[in-house]
């Protein structure tokens, strides 16, 4: 190994220069999902990306925004809120799940998901925006759940 001059190992280990590189990132995957109503009153968008590399766990880390009622429309209120979950896979098994809730407003959000049972990679993430009352008895419904490889 070759050292700078005047640098000594334990100088150089000291300073970090021989530190393990940190954590690798795949490609962001951009991911969005609505509600599926006419009005498009809730919807998520924002990015996925695959953290592989020297960590003890891989994980897949979330960013992105979750919007209800919060752009001009020309539809009424309805008194219901959104709210979006992540579910996590590897293979055909479901390995980890989030969710985010938001009422009549833009929320921001940053989480991540992972195996917690095991070291392995998720491949896939699926997203889905559900509508549910904000009364006890009310009704709901869910916009098309969107799936997105992860490389």
């Amino acid at each position: 190994m070759r050292l700078l001059a005047g640098l000594t190992m334990s100088t150089v280990l000291a300073a970090g220069l021989l530190a393990a590189p940190p954590a690798l990132a795949a490609q962001a995957v951009p991911f969005s999902a609505d509600s599926g109503d006419s009005c498009r009153r809730g919807f998520t968008e924002g990015t996925i990306e695959r953290y592989d590399g020297p960590v003890i766990r891989p994980r897949v880390d979330v960013e992105g925004l979750l919007s209800d009622e919060a752009t001009p429309t020309i539809c009424r209120p309805d008194d219901m809120h959104s709210l979006t979950t992540f579910s996590a896979y590897r293979g055909s098994e479901l390995v980890d799940s989030a969710t985010q809730k938001a009422d009549d407003e833009q929320v921001k959000f940053t989480f991540s998901l992972s195996d917690q049972g095991s070291v392995r990679t998720i491949d896939r993430v699926v997203v889905q925006v559900c509508r549910r009352s904000n009364s006890p008895i009310g009704i709901g419904y869910c916009g098309k759940a969107q799936e997105y490889r992860i490389p």
